[in-house]
């Protein structure tokens, strides 16, 4: 029994000290987590602070280095335990601070703090790992905030290191003993201060993160408070130890009370009892007399931990926050002097008592009380560490803030053992946060205005630049491009942020027109710079960013602050079109004059080319005139008559269709072509001029050659009989060759000759209207120069191509290409057959024919050529004549109208009209000298059927009257 009962005695003894020591780790980590809560709290206030000092003057468009030197030591002296306020730029280069040089160019680029606030926008405090200061010298922690520009773009970042002696000193308040331990580590179990410090040992040194298994997965649970049991440390103790964590701060206040310290009585009071109860069982007297001793050691130990709780009081007493200890009950257990203080209590009235029991007590009390009670429920029902803030009224400061943390405690069982409260004076925190957000809503308001201010001047500057038409650029001291409009980056084929910033000569000013270096000094616009002139040059060159030159007329003028040269600013104008106006202006003047001498060339040509047939007209008429008894001389004279009158027309008709292609009036007929058919007339039409000079003519037709095609044969034939007209006139002996073939999907058509040739100078301007190869060549082999100028358009039309290959004295060969269309893509049309193939040797025996006509040789000739094809013939000398022939005698009078265009007293058109009234089944021809198609659109408007063009050929006019006299 006696053995039992020393047992259970030591045991229990046992419980009391480990709980005394649960009891002392959690309230000193309590503590401690407050005391570096508040220093943070601080710190990070602190850095806020001169973070908007910065965006202040930021916001002004100047940072006062002198300025904000003195700021951030004002505020480093309201906390001792910084090393220094510093700051770096967006770069990363420390450039304001204590002890800062900035010639060094101290970089914090590669910091982690650094990089955190420029990639994170927000706004919030970053507490670095130790790391050994590239300012300071030493370890420090640093705290960090950032700092943005007025728009809100990265600035840089403030940096508020702390030392790692400043966390000793904060230790070194605390007391757990001869071989406790306490312990401020990071976010990663990084050790960051000490004590005791172990230098020496692995586990003493700076961000070393060796620790206990069950430790590690104890703090890496993520909970917030927690009391453990170790039997393995660093420096080779058993603690108990408890830990914190800082909720500002990813730090962790760790208290480790040895088991040598706190169980040393213990141990000597185990072993006692043990002694005493083995000489007990030996000798009751040696028994009493150790049973007396040991009552007196009892009593010592009484005096012992009467002297612990002592200390206990007296670390809680030193912590400037309010402390209370309640048991599982909610009794008030230990308080220290600031809760007292805080809640009225005097002596010891309120020990033992519950809140309730004390507001029954302090009426004013109850309602604070009850409070606490709530949040006491709260805590035990979380099972863990809760905060909150309450507020209570002072009847000398007022209202008061604080904030509370309550942190429940559990036996092994889960029973409620204890209750810690501390409560925090948060009040001037309160205080400096309602100033800090008055004083940031006012500057917030600042920068808006003055941001908008500014920005309304940046647009109302950037729209007056980019609204002008010239370049304008501008440069400081050094040339370094400042700003640039869009118009300069238009004309030199920049963007702005490609060119600002860069030396404006290197980069489009380098190299003079000639493309040698143009060294800055020799640069007309630097004496703006150095001498504040004025400067103007009208032709210049700068250089584009691809390469090229651009000729530009420029004007600079200097920037000048306070009488000072600060830069300048550079007019710049693209004269590329002025230039190019210029020499455009030269070549149409010099192609003008060209172009004068080559009509009154073509002029003169013409005028021989119309003069010489029209003298064989007139000519051959008086001689037929003269002979006109002898048949032979008269039919000859006929003959030249003819042939003349023919080579009148093709002049003409060149000169026609010129006009038509010019004016856009020629039209291309689809229609079914024989290709044989077309190469064939047009050899036909040269053979005899060709036989004449014995050239020989060859036609060469391929066996891929297809029969037919879609075109217009009338068209191609024209091309063809030109080009072998050409080859034949310019071809004194040897041959000309045709050569027709298909080649994928083209007609070609080659036409080579032995003639004279060109050389590369009039092969040139071959194609030019009003111009021969040889200006000779006109008065050498006659024609009008418009022939290779009416085909090379005729083509085009036709989708075609020529082309010219010829050497001077060896002759000439032609290639013209047209698209082959096969002919079945349209339905097949049959030719009309022409007058003179009618049967009927009259065609137009007994028709009535009504013709309007007002020149009396047309009348002649017309009245004759319709009288000898059977005809009856109706004469009026003008329009109106014609209508009233009409009116006289009746629509049955007459079987077709034709109709001149241009008569006096009324025109063709006006009295095709009034016919068509009077005889809408009337058919009405027209005849004009116009060749264009909008006469024909005009003639068929009037309620004319067809068109005829003089001169008139016989057999077409012919087989229009039959046509339209059978078709009605």
């Amino acid at each position: 029994m006696v053995i039992f009962l020393s047992a259970y005695s030591i045991q229990q003894s046992r419980e009391q000290y480990d709980q005394r020591a649960e009891a002392l780790t959690q309230t000193v980590a309590s503590a401690l987590e407050q005391s570096l809560s508040n220093s943070i709290d601080k710190i990070d206030l602190a850095l806020r602070t001169v973070a908007d000092e910065l965006e202040r003057q930021l916001a002004t468009g100047r940072l006062d280095e002198v300025t904000m030197n003195a700021f951030m030591a004002r505020q480093k002296r309201r906390l001792p335990e910084l090393e220094a306020f510093r700051v770096a730029d967006a770069q990363g280069f420390v450039i304001l601070g204590d002890g800062v040089d900035k010639n060094a160019r101290v970089s914090w680029v590669d910091r982690d703090y650094f990089m955190h606030h420029r990639e994170h926008t927000e706004r919030q405090l970053f507490i670095s790992k130790p790391v050994f200061g590239r300012v300071a010298k030493k370890y420090i922690v640093g705290f960090a905030q950032r700092y943005n520009y007025p728009d809100g773009r990265f600035a840089g970042v403030i940096s508020a290191p702390i030392a790692i002696d400043h966390f000793d000193r904060i230790l070194s308040h605390y007391d757990v003993g001869p071989h406790g331990t306490i312990i401020v580590r990071d976010a990663n179990l990084g050790l960051i201060s000490r004590k005791p410090a172990i230098p020496d040992h692995p586990a003493g040194k700076i961000g070393n993160t060796t620790i206990s298994a069950d430790a590690r997965a104890l703090f890496e649970s993520g909970v917030s408070t927690a009391t453990f049991h170790t039997t393995t440390s660093g420096d080779g103790f058993q603690r108990t130890i408890s830990f914190s964590r800082l909720s500002n701060a990813p730090i962790i206040a760790i208290v480790g009370a040895a088991s040598e310290d706190y169980l040393g009585n213990w141990y000597a009071e185990a072993y006692k009892t043990a002694t005493l109860a083995a000489g007990f069982l030996l000798l009751s007297l040696v028994l009493g007399v150790a049973l007396l001793r040991l009552l007196g050691q009892a009593e010592k130990r009484q005096q012992a931990l009467a002297e612990r709780e002592d200390q206990l009081k007296t670390v809680i007493e030193a912590v400037p926050d309010a402390i209370q200890f309640k048991d599982g009950e909610g009794r008030w257990l230990v308080a220290n002097s600031v809760c007292l203080k805080l809640f009225g209590l005097q002596d010891s009235a309120w020990l033992g008592l519950t809140d309730r029991e004390i507001g029954q007590c302090q009426p004013h009390l109850a309602a604070t009380l009850t409070a606490c009670e709530v949040s006491d429920a709260t805590a035990w029902a979380n099972g863990r560490v809760t905060r909150h803030e309450d507020i209570m009224h002072d009847e000398l400061n007022g209202l008061l803030h604080f904030e509370v943390i309550k942190v429940p405690l559990f036996d092994e069982n889960g029973a409620r053992r204890a209750m810690i409260a501390v409560s925090r004076d948060i009040s001037e925190r309160k205080r400096n946060e309602v100033e800090l957000e008055n004083h940031r809503r006012h500057l917030e308001e600042l920068v808006l205005e003055r941001t908008a201010a500014l920005m309304e001047t940046e647009a109302r500057a950037t729209h007056i630049l980019n609204s002008s038409a010239d370049g304008l650029y501008g440069i400081d001291r050094k040339g370094t491009i400042t700003f640039i409009n869009q118009a300069a980056c238009n004309l030199l084929g920049y963007r702005a942020e490609d060119v600002i910033g860069r030396d404006a000569h290197s980069l489009f000013h380098h190299s003079r027109p000639d493309g040698t270096p143009y060294p800055p000094h020799e640069c007309p616009s630097r004496n703006t710079l150095t001498l504040g002139q004025n400067v103007r040059v009208d032709d210049e060159v700068y250089w584009h960013a691809d390469g090229h030159p651009i000729p530009v007329m420029y004007a600079t003028h200097p920037i000048l602050l306070d009488q000072e040269i600060t830069g300048s600013v550079t007019s710049m104008v693209d004269i590329s079109q002025q230039r190019a106006t210029a020499e455009a202006r030269e070549r149409a003047l010099l192609a003008a004059e060209n172009l004068a001498r080559a009509k009154s060339d073509f002029l003169a040509n013409m005028s021989h080319e119309i003069r010489t047939p029209l003298n064989g007209v007139l000519g051959f008429a008086e001689i037929g005139q003269r002979h006109s008894h002898n048949p032979e001389r008269s039919a000859d004279a006929f003959n030249k008559i003819l042939a003349s009158g023919k080579r009148l027309l093709g002049v003409i008709n060149d000169i026609l269709d010129f006009s038509k292609i010019e004016a856009g009036k020629l039209r291309i007929e689809q229609t079914t072509v024989v290709i044989s058919e077309v190469i064939e007339h047009a050899v036909e039409l040269v053979r005899d001029r060709a036989q004449a000079k014995q050239i020989k003519l060859d036609v060469e037709l391929a066996d891929n050659l297809p029969a037919t095609c879609l075109g217009d044969s009338l068209r191609t034939g024209q091309v063809l009989l030109n080009l072998l007209s050409n080859a034949v006139k310019f071809t004194e002996t040897g041959n000309v060759t045709l050569h027709a073939q298909r080649e994928t999907e083209q007609l070609l058509f080659t036409i080579t000759d032995t003639g004279i040739g060109m050389d590369e100078a009039q092969l040139e301007q071959l194609f030019d209207p009003f111009q021969q190869a040889d200006a000779s060549a006109s008065r050498r082999f006659g024609g009008t120069g418009l022939g290779l100028a009416i085909c090379k358009r005729i083509l085009e039309l036709m989708g075609g191509e020529i082309a010219v290959e010829s050497q001077l004295g060896r002759g000439t060969t032609v290639r013209v290409s047209l698209p082959f269309l096969p002919a079945g893509l349209i339905a097949p049309t049959t030719p009309p057959t022409s007058a003179s193939q009618r049967p009927a040797a009259k065609p137009l025996a007994g028709l009535r024919i009504l013709l309007a006509e007002d020149d009396l040789i047309n009348q002649k000739v017309l009245v004759a050529n319709l009288i000898d094809n059977g005809a009856h013939v109706t004469l009026a000398n003008n329009g109106k004549e014609a209508v009233d022939r009409v009116i006289a005698t009746g629509r049955s009078a007459f079987d077709i109208v034709l109709m001149d265009i241009q008569m006096p007293e009324m025109d063709g058109y006006e009295a095709a009209r009034r016919i068509q009234e009077l005889a809408p089944e009337l058919p009405i021809i027209a005849q004009t000298a116009h060749a264009m198609s909008d006469e024909r659109e005009k003639c068929f408007a009037a309620g004319m059927v067809n068109h005829i063009a003089k001169p008139i050929k016989l057999d077409e006019l012919l087989r229009l009257i039959v046509q339209h006299v059978q078709t009605d």
